[in-house]
């Protein structure tokens, strides 16, 4: 039965990411080859004619259930792209957004018809969770992916499959009556003030992260800070909090001497509060079913498995919903389990666990294999991947666990219990050694190219299939430690290589300008269009080339809001001189006027010079010209000294006569020896 289980999840599973992601035509070799391996590895393990067929049968049925769902669930909604119609929905959830803006989420129907999910950005309606909003018309697109945000896999998680903009006729029909959902997200929102009142608002934002995965009142720095140093995940309710808070309660319950199987209500019906409090993340679900499976072996006499649990908590999900595999939280959860609870205790099995050394080799073993569990996984999702993860969850993780256990004490005594304070003194010892360790560059890795996730999977597969072949934890944990090491020296070397290069990013949205130039090792920012949204378009592309900090920004317009925006968004990035062109003093900062417009300078051999809108950057002999392709200044043309590089037709346009070529936002322009190449960010 526990192979079956097994085979059946892995099967259904790989079935949901084939129907995802592997459908191309260049897909069906890799797809050929993944079933190859799954047959060999079948006849290794002696499959019986009816493993082969459940495993298969999974598979195609999961396949088939995916299809199923797009074509007749999700796809007809798309049919509306960039089409006007009247829309109907209830607000399913709603998110407060800078300059009172809020996102709300409504789940209804197209012209009365059509069932849809979208989203729909506006100022705050009054609307709640349960409102119903009606839209006389409504103009409809498919969400695209931006230089900030995933939108197509962040969507399709949630099952959302349009954008409503310029709504008009707009109607807001109230529900005032009873909504649990609705009630519990006012309690969640109390909770939190009243953390962040007692403790402060930072130490209360990452104590609300913890508990309730409410996270969005805490600074991006911090977040930022906390993903650097690893250990960003205990911000979100998964299966860690959930374990450790179960884990917690059973055996409080125990030492109280109370039945096992009261116990075990107890666990669950705390379990089935704290998930619905966090808005029911799938990741604490996912392990709210594992444990569920594990604590009830007692009560029905089983043995219990750590892979089985897994395996049937993902096919349960899976089969629930087609389209899990879209949402970095699940795959992230299942994926740190597996190494937790499956990778960990193969690797140390032969461990001895008889002195504190050995006891403490053996955390270390499972922290790393955690680690590596999540890293592949880590590197595609996030800007940057810790390669201290490790050993700062070792030294971390626990003080978190004991802030979250203070800070829930605290919560369900109503404040009796006076432990908020050791709590919040907890919390501020972590971020300032989380701060500490994200100030070391060498620390931090960032992708850009996508060799390294090629590397990652190819060093995955081959740990993989080496160890269906020998079955030796040994040579696991050599080939393993040899592809990270290897890895973590190609990203070092890529990463140097890539700072040290004469590159020109052209960043923002719409008409909106902003230029990264990084030369030797130094980055220099010219912003020239003076919106506030292109300081985050670079805090993102710094974050994710591994720049650790800025050498100079130049403002062109609107200097003081401009200024006001990058001293915040470049909080992680010390020890830039600010210079701006024009007559307007920048109050609260340090920057040098050129009251003419114009500015002129020089920063580490590399010559900016910016006049009229049009911007001329020289390093090393090679001259960078960026000019405004129209009066409006809508669009950029390009033009680099050294012309023999190619470029290619299906990013850039064809070039004109005066040499000249046109770019919006999101390229990069890197200048290599007596060539450049433009690739799109």
């Amino acid at each position: 039965m526990k192979r079956k289980t097994i085979g059946a999840a892995a099967a259904y599973l790989s079935g949901t990411f084939f129907a995802s992601f592997f459908m191309e035509p260049e897909c069906v070799l890799f797809t050929l080859a993944f079933a190859a391996a799954a047959v060999f590895y079948g006849r290794r393990k002696s499959f019986s004619a009816g493993d082969f067929a459940l495993t298969a049968g999974s598979f195609v049925l999961s396949v088939l259930m995916s299809f199923a769902y797009t074509a007749f669930v999700f796809s007809p909604a798309l049919a509306f792209d960039g089409q006007t119609a009247s829309f109907e929905g209830t607000v399913t959830d709603c998110v407060s957004c800078q300059g009172g803006n809020v996102l709300y989420t409504l789940s209804g129907r197209i012209n009365g018809d059509t069932r849809a999910k979208l989203t729909y950005y506006t100022a705050d309606t009054g609307a709640d969770l349960g409102d119903v909003i009606r839209f006389g018309e409504c103009h409809l697109s498919v969400p695209h992916d931006n230089y900030l945000f995933r939108a197509e896999t962040a969507y399709k998680a949630r099952h959302i499959q349009l954008i409503a903009t310029s709504a008009k006729e707009r109607e807001i029909l109230h529900n005032d009556r009873f909504m649990l959902r609705r009630t519990l997200r006012d309690i969640r929102e109390s909770l939190t003030a009243s953390l962040r009142a007692e403790t402060g608002n930072d130490c209360g934002s990452f104590l609300a992260g913890m508990i309730f995965g409410e996270k969005q009142n805490l600074d991006d720095n911090s977040r930022t800070v906390l993903y650097r140093t690893g250990i960003g995940h205990v911000l979100a309710v998964s299966g860690l909090h959930v374990s450790i808070i179960s884990a917690l309660l059973m055996l409080l319950l125990r030492k109280m001497h109370v039945s096992y199987r009261i116990s075990f209500a107890a666990v669950n019906v705390f379990m089935i509060a704290l998930i619905m409090l966090a808005n029911s993340p799938v990741s604490a679900v996912r392990a709210a079913v594992m444990l569920d499976i594990m604590y009830s072996a007692r009560l029905f006499l089983r043995q219990n498995d750590s892979l089985n649990s897994l395996s049937a908590a993902v096919l349960i999900i899976c089969i629930s919903d087609p389209y899990c595999v879209y949402s970095a939280g699940f795959l992230l959860s299942a994926a740190g389990t597996a190494g937790i609870a499956v990778f960990a205790p193969y690797m140390t099995k032969k461990m001895k666990d008889e002195t504190l050394l050995q006891k403490l080799g053996i955390m270390l073993v499972t922290a790393i294999c955690t680690t590596l569990s999540v890293f592949p996984l880590c590197v595609f999702f996030f800007d940057e991947t810790s390669l201290i993860s490790p050993f700062a969850n070792i030294i971390l993780l626990p003080l978190c666990t004991c802030a979250m256990a203070l800070g829930l004490l605290w919560l369900v005594s109503f404040g009796l219990i006076p432990v908020s304070g050791i709590a919040a003194g907890l919390i501020k010892l972590i971020i300032r050694i989380s701060e500490a360790v994200s100030s070391v560059g060498a620390l931090h890795i960032a992708d850009t190219s996508g060799i390294l996730r090629i590397l990652l999977i190819s060093a995955a597969l081959s740990v993989i299939i080496v160890h269906i072949i020998r079955r030796s934890s040994r040579t696991t944990a050599i080939l393993t430690s040899s592809g990270m090491a290897l890895f973590c020296v190609i990203s070092l070397v890529s990463g140097y290589a890539s700072r040290r290069a004469f590159r020109a990013a052209v960043l923002g949205s719409g008409d909106d300008h902003a230029v990264v130039v990084t030369h030797g090792g130094y980055a220099d920012i010219i912003d020239l269009s003076g919106h506030y949204s292109t300081a985050d378009h670079v805090r993102k592309y710094l974050l994710v080339n591994g720049i650790g900090s800025a050498d100079m920004l130049i403002l062109t317009k609107n200097v003081q809001s401009e200024y006001s925006a990058y001293v915040k968004g470049l909080e992680l990035f010390p020890g830039y001189f600010s210079a701006a062109a024009g007559e307007t003093e920048i109050y609260c900062g340090d920057a040098q006027i050129f009251g003419d417009g114009a500015v002129h300078a020089e920063s580490r051999g590399c010559l900016i010079d910016y006049d009229g809108g049009a911007l001329t950057v020289t390093y090393r002999g090679k001259e960078l010209s960026l000019v405004p392709a129209d009066e409006k200044g809508s669009g950029l043309m390009i033009h680099c000294s050294e012309r023999t590089g190619l470029i290619p037709e299906r990013e850039i346009p064809a070039e004109n006569k005066e040499g000249l070529f046109p770019v919006t936002n999101g390229y990069e322009i890197v200048m290599t020896g007596k060539e450049y190449k433009v690739r799109r960010l």
